[in-house]
Order: structure tokens, then C-alpha cells, then sequence
């Protein structure tokens, strides 16, 4: 027996300090359209900096608490990015979300958190991927999942400033299908095996 968990999409943006192999930024947002605590969207994020000369920002914000608390413990928190940065002790915060894409080369979110304005912008997209991983094997459960992967030539985290955090997108296009740091995933449903 399966059960859908979660069905929607779930674009990530991770940045890398330029010539290096460290991450100054991640944010995995996701956007439900189906899910047991209904719809909503909701941004994990991490950075080392504000972009400012500033301390780094980490949260979760969301208009639905359910839908972040979902996300963030079955999914994002075993994200390689994400792992053992205590988003499970983590409360969600209130903030509101708009988008504006043309999903066939620009994606971008802001995430209003009334304290402050976390804007992500994708472009540049460089291919289009249809991905079933069956039997996925992701924190303590085996998931059935499917999703359309654009990996992206771009992308650019802003906070509350018009600067651009530091950081650079890893683009790999020596392989069959190109890969980023910086990609979209639409259609993506996350189907739990038991």
C-alpha cells in the first residue's frame, strides 16, 4: 500500500562560495497543492550572511505551519544541504509568498517574513527532465517519486536588499543532462511505500 504525501513543486537554490566547495546559502522552497494539512507554501533556508555585512538568516517560514512541518521533517532536513542544521527544533514562522515565472527560462519567489524579504530568482533554464526514482530511500522512510527537473544557468538569493548574496551556481553540463545548484522541480509528488 502507497500514500501520497505530498504533491506540488519544490525549486532549490544552493550558492557556493566562489572557487570553493563551501555553501554560503540554501533555500528549498516548496509550493503544496495537495497534502493532509491542505496547501500553502513554505521556504527552509540557511545562509552564512544577510548580504549586508550581517549575521546569516535561518528559518522556516510558511503560510501554513502544517505544510512547513511536513516538508521540513520528511523531506528537506535529510537534504545533504540541510542536515544537522536543527531545522527539526525549528518553529515555522508566518510570512507571506508571491511568485512571478515563465517557467520556460525565469522562476521567482519572494517570501515576505514581515522582519525581513527573502527573494529567490531562477533563470537560464537549460533543460527540461522528467525524474521517477522508485524506492527512494530518504531519512527513515522508501518513497515513490516523480518530478519535472530544470536545472538552471542562474540563480540569485536577495534579502531585503537589491545586492545579491555572494555566491556562485554549480553548473555541470559535461555529462548526458546538464545539472545546477540551481534548479526548478514542478510536478514533483512524493509517494510514501509501506
Amino acid at each position: 500500500m502507497s500514500k501520497v504525501i505530498f504533491s506540488g513543486e519544490n525549486p532549490g537554490l544552493t550558492l557556493y562560495r566562489p572557487g570553493t566547495d563551501e555553501v554560503v546559502a540554501s533555500a528549498s522552497y516548496w509550493r503544496c497543492v495537495y497534502s493532509e494539512h491542505g496547501e500553502g507554501n513554505a521556504l527552509i533556508f540557511w545562509s552564512e550572511t544577510d548580504g549586508a555585512g550581517g549575521p546569516g538568516i535561518k528559518g522556516i517560514y510558511s503560510d501554513n505551519a502544517g505544510v512547513a512541518r511536513l516538508v521540513t521533517d520528511r523531506f528537506t532536513q535529510h537534504f545533504g544541504n540541510y542536515q544537522n542544521r536543527g531545522f527539526d527544533a525549528i518553529e515555522p514562522t508566518h510570512a507571506r509568498f508571491f511568485q512571478d515565472s515563465d517557467s520556460r527560462w525565469y522562476h521567482r519567489v519572494v517570501c515576505n517574513t514581515g522582519a525581513s524579504v527573502i527573494e529567490l530568482v531562477w533563470s537560464g533554464v537549460l533543460d527540461y527532465q522528467m525524474v521517477n526514482r522508485s524506492d527512494y530511500a530518504l531519512g527513515p522512510s522508501r518513497w515513490d517519486l516523480a518530478t519535472v527537473i530544470c536545472p538552471c544557468r542562474s540563480g540569485h538569493i536577495f534579502i531585503s536588499s537589491g545586492t545579491p548574496l555572494a555566491g556562485d551556481v554549480r553548473v555541470n553540463e559535461s555529462g548526458e543532462r546538464p545539472s545546477s545548484s540551481a534548479f526548478l522541480a514542478f510536478s514533483e509528488t512524493w509517494v510514501e511505500r509501506e
